[in-house]
């Protein structure tokens, strides 16, 4: 395993406080363990706790987010390399792979982002801080590949967006922070976006557009601006993939939330797919409706047929 590069110290600032009173989280009082729990930190060796608390031995198991008997448990602090190339097996038609993870890739995406913006300095300290979170093996859904998959769309799209840096910005840090039990992983991930961005030097405007951004695409955000429609639009992309690939992702969504029983999951979820579906559109955007709406309803009517 590679090395992992040390993380700067902006990026291990507590949030005991979220920065502005226009981020504020709702959620009820969780106890210690819970993932970045308050007191907690940004420090990113500390992996997303997204599985049941350790055993008396200390270990936590997490292969299928339960402990196996007789297995032994993967260790909370294994993450994989930084920089990997992410091996996609799902895809459809066959031969046809999502897009892989390239470090440099983002590296480049992040210069040019900066360029734009008139700061010149070196990303990869806060590339690399995404990478280790998004990299960790546990995440299932919102991980590296997810990243690849919208950073794509954003360059396909780039075009339609107001500010494309902003936009760029908001869909690396988006998901940094992931607890699947509580309601406040938009603001967390914009709380660690300002620190990132404020030690690359970017204004505090700038920083302030690309945190909102971020927290527009919580769950019943009112989404104002035409690139905050646009980031919803990349995150709902997925929607319109090919069948085979759309169940994967359902199944990878399902995997990651753990904290849940079937039951409220299914029901949960059921209710999510009809609110899409009694909409006008699934879409916020002219470029996806017009490219993707049909697929989209035929996949989640598909699978509220399913269920």
């Amino acid at each position: 395993m590679a090395a992992a590069r040390p993380i700067p110290s902006f990026l291990q600032l507590p949030i005991d406080e979220l920065a502005d009173d226009d981020v504020q989280s709702v959620e009820r009082p969780r106890p210690r363990d819970a993932a970045l729990a308050r007191g907690g930190s940004l420090r990113l060796t500390q992996p997303v706790r997204i599985a049941p608390p350790a055993d008396d031995d200390g270990q936590t198991g997490f292969d299928d987010g339960w402990r196996t008997p007789g297995k032994s448990a993967r260790p909370l602090t294994e993450v994989p390399a930084l920089g990997r190339a992410l091996t996609v097996a799902a895809q459809e038609p066959a031969g046809t792979p999502m897009p892989a993870f390239d470090r440099n890739a983002v590296l480049a995406s992040w210069r040019t982002w900066l360029r734009a913006w008139e700061v010149d300095v070196d990303p990869a300290p806060v590339v690399d801080a995404i990478i280790e979170r998004l990299g960790d093996s546990r995440r299932s859904f919102h991980n590296l590949e997810r990243l690849a998959s919208e950073l794509a769309r954003l360059d396909e799209w780039r075009h339609a967006a107001q500010d494309s840096a902003a936009v760029g910005f908001a869909t690396c840090l988006r998901y940094v922070i992931l607890d699947p039990s509580r309601c406040d992983n938009e603001a967390r991930s914009a709380e660690f976006a300002r620190i990132g961005l404020a030690g690359l030097g970017i204004d505090t405007n700038r920083i302030r557009l690309v945190r909102e951004l971020i927290v527009s695409t919580r769950e019943g955000a009112v989404i104002g601006s035409a690139d905050a429609r646009l980031l919803a639009d990349i995150g709902r992309a997925r929607l319109a993939d090919p069948p085979r690939l759309f169940d994967t992702h359902e199944d990878d969504l399902r995997a990651e939330s753990v904290h849940l029983v079937d039951a409220i999951y299914w029901r949960r979820r059921i209710a999510a797919i009809r609110a899409m579906l009694i909409r006008p559109s699934v879409y916020l955007t002219d470029i996806a409706r017009g490219r993707l709406e049909a697929a989209a309803r035929g996949n989640l009517s598909r699978r509220l047929e399913a269920r």
